[in-house]
């Protein structure tokens, strides 16, 4: 597990973008996880534990990285996978943290890219230690 802290003053802004984001591109399920499979902060439900989902959304993103540099270093800035009932879509926070978002339905919504980006730019605009060196911070 990391040492990671987030204040309870970060805790609330981090959980605010995180549901005003939800709201907007309609998702499910929204987690803010180290990439150690830590849950960090979280939105909606799964109705189970997301611990697991956490864990093997690293595990995937991880493998994306793999692939692409097998392929001559290709940088995969996400990974999505659409389902009959369910689609994901995983993305990084800087180096240290992952975006796991579920929504309903078999496809993402359009241009989710852009909504990412949007609310990683937001997320490291409040908490800006989130792009610092989390081996050091203390849950």
């Amino acid at each position: 597990m990391s040492d990671f802290t987030i204040y309870s003053e970060d805790a609330g802004k981090v959980r605010r973008l995180m549901l005003a984001y939800q709201a907007s591109v309609k998702a499910e399920y929204v987690v803010l996880c180290h990439r150690d499979g830590s849950i960090i902060a979280e939105v909606g439900s799964i109705g189970t534990d997301a611990t697991p989902l956490a864990v093997l959304s690293t595990a995937s993103f991880d493998s994306a990285r793999q692939i692409g540099m097998m392929l001559g270093g290709e940088n995969f800035q996400s990974v999505s996978y659409g389902g009959e009932n369910r689609s994901i879509y995983i993305a990084p926070v800087d180096q240290a943290l992952l975006l796991v978002q579920i929504f309903p339905g078999s496809r993402l919504p359009n241009r989710i890219e852009d909504f990412n980006r949007m609310l990683v730019e937001k997320l490291v605009d409040a908490v800006p230690a989130f792009t610092q060196n989390t081996s050091r911070l203390v849950r």
